[in-house]
Parts: structure tokens; sequence; C-alpha cells
């Protein structure tokens, strides 16, 4: 991917949440740096320090977390126009505990504390992005615990169905069970029954 064609698409999704001055998206454009990341390769690691963040231009990742059985859970997948980061061992230089991996080559634009901070201080109406972005997240995750500890498997399927059409073309089968908190076999029978059902409906 062409960093220029990368930079305007940053550039096109924060002047959906803010307005910035031709300078500023300048200044914005030249903060970010573009880094490829190849399928199954990691863009963060757990135990490691998160010193980027980063923002999906194009591919595929999914984040996750390793407990002490060594079984993977996934948090979410991201996909373009997604950010990418742990926010807390960005600014507080403490080790993090997810892991976000490439499901596909995927391309993401860059940016480490310092610039950041440079960036804040020469375009001050990016806090105001970043409260937003934040404020999406926190929804985000407060809708898929309330999900987790109230709603059934097929409940959590069809939410994420519903707010991410097509990811079944995207996200392998096993991924998904992970992201529900059920076996591959499970999500298999749930679906089957599924479209058992609205068989019967049509």
């Amino acid at each position: 991917m062409n960093e220029e064609i990368a930079r305007k698409q940053l550039i096109d999704y924060i002047n959906q949440k803010i307005q910035l001055t031709q300078e500023e998206q300048l200044t914005v454009a030249n903060a970010y740096h573009l880094h490829q990341v190849k399928k199954k390769d990691f863009f963060l690691r757990e135990d490691t320090q998160c010193k980027l963040q980063g923002f999906v231009v194009g591919g595929t990742f999914r984040v996750f977390y390793t407990d002490k059985k060594s079984l993977e859970h996934v948090l979410y997948f991201a996909f373009k126009d997604w950010w990418v980061g742990d926010i807390a061992s960005f600014y507080d230089d403490n080790p993090t505990k997810l892991n976000a991996q490439a499901m596909e080559d995927s391309w993401i634009l860059v940016i480490d504390r310092e610039e950041m901070e440079q960036l804040f201080a020469d375009v001050p109406k990016l806090e105001r992005l970043f409260r937003i972005i934040t404020q999406r997240t926190l929804s985000v995750l407060q809708k898929r615990f309330f999900l987790t500890v109230s709603a059934n498997a097929e409940e959590r399927y069809e939410e994420l169905i519903k707010r991410h059409a097509g990811i079944e073309q995207l996200v392998p089968q096993h991924q998904i069970a992970s992201y529900l908190g059920i076996l591959p076999e499970s999500l298999s029978r749930m679906k089957k029954q599924l479209m058992d059902r609205k068989m019967k409906k049509g």
C-alpha cells in the first residue's frame, strides 16, 4: 500500500469526527508511518511494552489474551479504520497483557508516544478526537461485557454478525468460537440450528 493513500485514509477518518485545517492535516499525516504486518505476525505481544499505537488501513487483526492454562481468548477483531494498541501500556510503561496478530497481510499507520504528545501540542483538537475514540471503545467493551454475562452464545453470535456483516469471510470459525467463548464444534451446531430455523420460517 502507498503511504500517501494510507495517510489520506487516516485524514478522511479524522475529518468524519473533527474538522482539520489543511495545515493540521499535513501535520497529522506526517506524524504517522506506514508498516506492513504479514499474516500471523504480531503488532503487539503480551509481556512487552506497547510502544506504538496503530490505525488499521488494510487487513484484519485479532486482539486476544492468553490465560494461565495457555488458552487464547479473543477480545475483538480490528478491521480497516480500527485502532490497535494498549493505552495503559503505551502511557504507563507497563507490559501489556494483550496480543494483536495479523490474520492476513495487513497495513497499519503507527505513532510512538513522543510523536503523539507532540501531535497533541501541535493540533490540540486531536485531544477531542481521542476522547471520542476512548468513549467508543469503552462503549463497545461494556456492551461485550454485558452480552457475556447476560446473553447466550447464540445471541452473542447474532450480535457479532449484525455488527460485522461478512466477518465469517474474513475470520476463521475457530477464532469466532474463541470470541464467543465456545468450542468450534458448538459453533457449527449452533449455525446449523439457526439455518434450520430460518428455512422452516422461510
